[in-house]
């Protein structure tokens, strides 16, 4: 029997559905402005340069780790819940135009980034 094609989810559209999209733009947007206040500040209070080096690493490392604990949970008025397993189950999921490309360039840009400080 055909699977209803109405059940079906694609991926990018399972990653809005549990707001992975949302967390990985405003993930990078804020890694970006602490990134520019470390590199202000460390300059200024005369810490070694491996301290930003630091700061990256640890905002690289912190990238997918938030990235996963988004595809399981969601942050909702009430707390801290269970983002629910399928797509029909929730009723705020409505499929709209894919965003993947955009968490694709931010995160390879954020890569990129963190390759071209560490080797120069």
């Amino acid at each position: 029997m055909p699977e209803d094609p109405r059940e079906r989810v694609g991926f990018w559209e399972e990653l809005r559905r549990r707001r992975v999209v949302r967390l990985a733009v405003a993930y990078v947007a804020v890694t970006f402005v602490i990134l520019q206040m470390a590199s202000i500040t460390i300059v200024g209070l005369g810490l070694p340069r491996w301290a930003f080096r630091v700061v990256l690493g640890l905002a690289v490392l912190g990238f997918p780790l938030s990235i996963v604990l988004a595809w399981d949970f969601d942050m909702t008025w009430r707390g801290i819940v269970k983002t629910p397993e399928d797509a029909t189950s929730d009723p705020a999921y409505k499929p709209g135009p894919p965003w993947g490309w955009l968490v694709l360039v931010s995160g390879t840009t954020m890569i990129g980034l963190a390759l071209w400080v560490l080797r120069s």
